[in-house]
């Protein structure tokens, strides 16, 4: 259920006029809340499994990177209800003005805020894009806590499984 109102939220976001700045609040909550839960599901599932194998490894991996798609979409988002919410890199004047239909018009500034939350992500932190109001800075520091965190969850269930299954393989 809550994947539908996920992808239901997501369509009329990208299908409505830029214009509608507050259709990005239903995304918002409705992909934090989606991801929060399967990313929980996805930890506990991956905490009972006995052996560490290339299907548990793959689920680690697909986990971090739906937390970096779910960043991206977030931002942009956000982008929609308070626009310039981020500095972005040397767009064109036309990506960055109101003048599109909808959201599938400003492919650039999409790409450029989904670059950006997989920076935050990985807490490289390369300097092009800066979070400018409020918002955007806390949606910047909660993703750059949810990416070391996540990490340090599946290598600790990784590592403690590989540990175990090596421990009794000796003895």
């Amino acid at each position: 259920m809550l994947g539908w109102v996920a992808l239901i939220s997501l369509w009329f976001w990208i299908l409505t006029p830029v214009q509608w700045h507050y259709t990005g609040i239903p995304l918002i909550w409705s992909w934090i809340v989606l991801v929060g839960w399967s990313v929980i599901r996805l930890v506990k599932q991956l905490s009972s499994e006995r052996q560490v194998s290339a299907m548990v490894l793959m689920g680690a991996a697909a986990g971090y990177l739906l937390l970096g798609i779910t960043a991206g979409l977030v931002m942009n988002a956000l982008y929609t209800v308070e626009p310039n919410s981020f500095e972005l890199m040397h767009l064109t004047s036309q990506s960055i003005t109101s003048n599109h239909h909808n959201l599938l018009d400003s492919h650039e500034r999409f790409a450029q805020i989904n670059y950006f939350a997989f920076v935050c992500l990985t807490t490289v932190g390369f300097g092009g894009i800066k979070p400018i109001l409020p918002a955007a800075r806390m949606v910047s520091v909660a993703t750059s806590i949810v990416g070391p965190l996540y990490l340090t969850l599946m290598m600790g269930v990784l590592i403690s499984r590989f540990s175990s299954n090596s421990n009794s393989k000796n003895f």
